[in-house]
């Protein structure tokens, strides 16, 4: 069992690594030898057997006397031979019992130690093989688990050479922009330093503009609390004269106007008094001047005219008259009171209220309908 790992790692297939063109790629960066499993073999303890005992010891004097009891257990006996047992004998006897007794146990003693290690041995036995199993077991897992490894550091290894690429791509783009941004930066400045000058060029003038400002705003403040509450003063009776002026101007414009009002009025009615006269002289003296027969031409144009203003109002009244009339025609038409046939047959038209928006609408039509008799 010392070579079981070397030889499940030679069953590797490696002929992929070789074919491999990523692996060739990285050359010896990445090692993918697995043969070296003596760290994890399971190695036998070695056994050390205990030394021979003594010489003269307990245990070979006992084996040598049971040898020599066993030898000599025929002639023994007290109804043998008529041999009577000495008390050395006896003695030897006695040793010989207690020892065989003493040896019993130590066979039994053994016998026991033998079971238990057999039954140790069995255990071991037992053990070694589901060990054995679970080292099968691990080692499949091993296999796959490095199977799921190599692919997995493959993709990383891909992935690792795409992101260097990116990574490359990446440095070579931040390059350029970098060189761009600080191209833009540089004119940012400079633009930044002009803009910055034309600023406090502005503020220098603008300080000077308020430096002004306040100043005026100096002289103000001293003519406010200096000349100003006199000059108020004065303002205020001017206004007060001003108001009194006008109120008497007032009352001068008003007289003036009632005048001009009545004056005006006199020249109206005198200019129409003249105009009414100048035209009544010329209309007699183009009278006078016209022939009999105009003048009653004119006469009765005059009168013809008349006629049709009148004419024009009665046409107008009999309008509004006839608008009249036609509404309570139709007035009339609609009630029911007039209609001659529901008077004169009311079984025959029946009143039916109509429908209100506000009302419930039901379907309740008579599908027969007796004539009356």
């Amino acid at each position: 069992m010392a070579d079981w790992g070397r030889k499940a790692a030679g069953k590797i297939d490696r002929t992929q690594f070789g074919k491999d063109e990523l692996l060739k790629s990285l050359g010896n960066q990445f090692n993918v030898d697995f043969t070296d499993y003596d760290q994890w073999t399971r190695k036998n303890k070695p056994v050390t057997r205990p030394p021979p005992p003594p010489k003269g010891s307990k245990s070979v004097t006992i084996r040598r006397t049971a040898k020599s009891a066993d030898s000599c257990q025929h002639g023994t006996g007290p109804g043998r031979g008529g041999h009577i047992p000495t008390l050395k004998e006896k003695k030897q006897a006695a040793q010989k019992k207690s020892l065989d007794k003493e040896r019993v146990e130590r066979v039994k003693i053994i016998e026991l130690r033998i079971r238990t290690r057999k039954k140790t041995l069995e255990e071991y036995q037992k053990r070694y093989h589901e060990l054995l199993e679970e080292n099968i077991k691990l080692k499949a897992e091993i296999d796959d688990d490095e199977m799921h490894t190599m692919d997995h550091v493959k993709g990383l290894l891909r992935r690792y050479e795409k992101y260097r690429g990116g990574i490359t791509t990446i440095n070579t783009n931040f390059g350029n922009e970098f060189e761009t941004a600080q191209r833009e930066l540089d004119i940012t400045t400079t633009w930044t330093k002009n803009k910055l000058g034309s600023l406090n060029k502005q503020v220098s003038e603008l300080d000077e503009y308020l430096k002004q400002r306040q100043e005026e705003l100096h002289v103000l403040m001293n003519y406010k609390d200096k000349e100003y509450p006199v000059k108020a003063m004065k303002i205020a009776t001017l206004q007060k004269d001003i108001q009194n002026l006008k109120i008497s101007c007032q009352e001068d414009q008003e007289d003036l106007e009632h005048i001009i009002y009545t004056e005006l009025s006199k020249y109206e009615k005198e200019r129409t008094k003249n105009v009414n006269e100048t035209t009544k002289e010329m209309t007699e003296t183009a009278i006078s001047m016209m022939h009999p027969s105009l003048k009653d031409m004119a006469l009765q144009n005059m009168v013809m005219k008349k006629e049709i203003e009148m004419n024009k109002q009665v046409q107008e009244d009999l309008l509004h008259d006839n608008q009249l009339l036609e509404t309570e025609v139709e007035r009339l038409l609609r009630d029911p009171k007039t209609n001659t046939r529901l008077q004169m047959f009311p079984e025959f038209f029946p009143t039916r209220e109509k429908c209100t928006p506000d009302m419930d609408v039901i379907l309740d039509i008579p599908t027969q309908e007796w004539l009356p008799i």
